[in-house]
């Protein structure tokens, strides 16, 4: 009898130790916002990350590139253990659309989705490493084959929601993350070439 109830009891502590906890997940809740924006007009591949004017809470950093909207952007919400140093420890929470706006230079054009999360491996009362991800659809099925795309930097919530390993009810946080532009990723054939022209170049000077 008293090794079914140490086991049961050992078991309870397993399940309490991977316990989940949840996130209130969006990048325009309550007063927090933060845009994301196309490709830099004339720096279409240097990406640049930073809360702008329209953000909440509002930061200095310019961008050119038009607030993204509409189904043809995609958006991923990634979180992990707060150990995490980037999105290969990070696991898909969601992933959506962009809205349309009704006026094409308002909000909420780059304001997205807004979901309550469980994260893996990240028990109530702890805090979780964050990430998000977004892309042009139109230059890729998926981020990972996208030609324009980019990703914010990771950053930690607050202790996540749900019932701790103490009993107590944790309130969700929400989560703030930074405002940042899509970037043109060069094709590898671009790149390839331009190797080969690099090599060449380095050969005709050592011939000479």
């Amino acid at each position: 009898m008293k090794k079914i109830i140490l086991s049961t009891l050992l078991a309870m502590a397993a399940v309490a130790s991977f316990g989940q906890g949840s996130i209130n997940a969006g990048n325009g809740i309550t007063t927090t916002r933060f845009p994301i924006y196309g490709p830099q007009v004339g720096s279409e591949g240097i990406q640049t990350v930073g809360s702008s004017s329209l953000s909440a809470p509002t930061g200095s950093t310019v961008y050119t590139g038009g607030l993204l909207s509409g189904t043809r952007y995609a958006i991923e919400f990634w979180a992990g253990p707060s150990s995490a140093t980037d999105f290969s420890g990070l696991t898909l929470i969601t992933a959506t659309t962009f809205r349309t706006a009704a006026v094409a230079t308002s909000l909420p054009n780059g304001v997205t989705f807004t979901a309550t999360a469980s994260v893996p491996g990240v028990a109530a009362g702890l805090s979780a490493k964050l990430g998000i991800r977004a892309w042009d659809t139109q230059s890729g099925a998926t981020y990972a084959l996208a030609g324009v795309r980019g990703e914010g930097a990771l950053f930690l919530s607050g202790p996540l929601g749900g019932v701790d390993g103490g009993g107590n009810l944790v309130l969700n946080p929400n989560w703030v993350g930074q405002s940042f532009s899509l970037v043109a990723v060069p094709e590898p054939s671009s790149m390839a070439l331009a190797g080969i022209g690099a090599a060449s170049l380095l050969i005709f000077r050592r011939r000479k």
